[in-house]
């Protein structure tokens, strides 16, 4: 069991990880400030500060975030009716606005706040106490929030997301999933180098199975099928695919002689939800792996870039059986499911594991790339809706549907983890 949290922990960290960082470099290259970068959610159990960026580790293992100035998914610490301390500049600058005392400030103002804007004309408007009249204050370049001991930066205009360009915005949204594509390249490359690309070489033939009815050998080295030339196993496979079950030609060599043969292909179907089903055309052999300088770059790639399709489809098919009828939350796999899997995939060995992330690293991509607002795909579209037509999208309503969004998201992740408790532990 500890196995399994140590991998759990490994697994969703490095995942979410990636994915958050990927939109923190994106957004601080765009000169947007970053207040928190949080792994996980709820209270917080380790944090550290560096530079203008907090970073925490929280909770609860269901997912995290990157807080961007501006985003219009943070909320202000001060709003109109609190009672809070300011201190001013010569200019008569708002440098601070202190929601406690710990640093022990001198020469404060105490204020009633009346009005304040943090996005856009960067103000502060109360009524103070030396004279109870009200008072309208600009917020300095570089000012403040003292809360909890801590020093929060408030965000200049140009420093804030809701003010960038449309081409920076998307970036940002976009480098979240990218990361995650990215990192499942960087597993299946590795995994290819450490063990070896497959290649058109038979290291075992299974019994049968087409590769057995034609007498294929270990060392047999297949170079043609129906006519087209295999170098690679991904040959083997598009040319398997591309002759839909009938029966074809294949060629291979043995000790220097070519042979060739007639068959006719295994079908083989994957039930990817209940209601899609992927269809595929098998000769029934195991590959020999090897180890070059370039083929398992390839053949790493090429993971991802199946694996890609394979999800998508899957995805595809289950927001079809939400319209069906079909749909069954046995389709989707929150923390705990993925906590079950890893159980069952850490037991396989190290290997077995580092796929098994890849693959989830290139759903995550996948998953937050759909287009509902709380998700990175929801958002990318009032970006390109800003981009298409000049302005940006009215922002009571996308606050509204993002916010909408979110407590969608947050149903069908709590009733998602219920259903996996009952799959798995009732």
């Amino acid at each position: 069991m500890l196995i399994t949290i140590i991998a759990f922990i490994f697994v969703f960290g490095l995942l979410v990880s990636v994915h958050e960082y990927g939109h923190m470099l994106f957004a601080k290259r765009a000169g947007i400030m970053c207040p928190e970068f949080a792994i996980g959610m709820g209270p917080k159990i380790l944090s550290f500060r560096k530079n203008e960026t907090l970073y925490t580790i929280r909770l609860l293992p269901v997912g995290g975030y990157v807080r961007m100035a501006g985003d219009g998914m943070e909320e202000a610490p001060v709003e109109p009716g609190m009672h809070i301390k300011i201190k001013l500049n010569e200019q008569d600058e708002v440098t601070h606005i202190i929601l406690d005392d710990q640093h022990k400030f001198q020469h404060m103002e105490a204020m009633e706040v009346k009005k304040v804007d943090f996005n856009e004309a960067l103000f502060i408007e109360g009524i103070m106490a030396y004279d109870q009249e009200r008072h309208h204050y600009p917020i300095a370049k570089k000012a403040f929030f003292v809360q909890n001991g801590s020093l929060i930066q408030i965000a200049p205009r140009e420093r804030q997301f809701a003010h960038k360009k449309p081409y920076q915005k998307f970036l940002t949204l976009f480098a979240g999933p990218l990361f995650n594509f990215i990192l499942a390249a960087v597993l299946f490359i590795g995994l290819a180098y450490a063990q070896g690309a497959p290649t058109n070489k038979v290291k075992e033939v299974a019994p049968d199975t087409p590769a057995a009815h034609i007498g294929l050998k270990k060392d047999d080295v297949i170079t043609e099928i129906n006519g087209r030339t295999t170098e690679h196993l991904r040959d083997i496979k598009k040319e398997m695919k591309a002759t839909n079950g009938e029966k074809t030609t294949i060629k291979f060599e043995r000790d220097g002689k070519t042979y060739s043969k007639t068959f006719s292909p295994k079908k083989y179907t994957q039930n990817i939800t209940k209601t899609k089903k992927v269809t595929d055309y098998q000769l029934g052999f195991i590959p020999t792996r090897e180890i070059t300088p370039v083929e398992p770059l390839v053949y790493g790639l090429t993971q991802t870039v199946e694996y890609s399709k394979l999800i998508f489809t899957a995805v595809a098919g289950m927001i079809g059986s939400i319209f069906t009828g079909d749909f069954s939350f046995d389709m989707l796999n929150g923390p705990v499911g993925i906590y079950k899997n890893v159980d069952t995939v850490v037991k396989t060995g190290l290997i077995t594991l580092i796929n098994f992330t890849a693959i989830l690293s290139v759903n995550l991509g996948i998953m937050n790339l759909l287009p509902i607002p709380a998700l990175d795909g929801g958002r990318i579209l009032f970006v390109l809706y800003e981009a298409i037509f000049r302005k940006p999208a009215n922002k009571k309503a996308e606050t509204v549907i993002i916010a909408a969004g979110a407590i969608f998201v947050v149903i069908i992740m709590i009733l998602v983890t219920w259903n996996d408790i009952q799959r798995y532990f009732l």
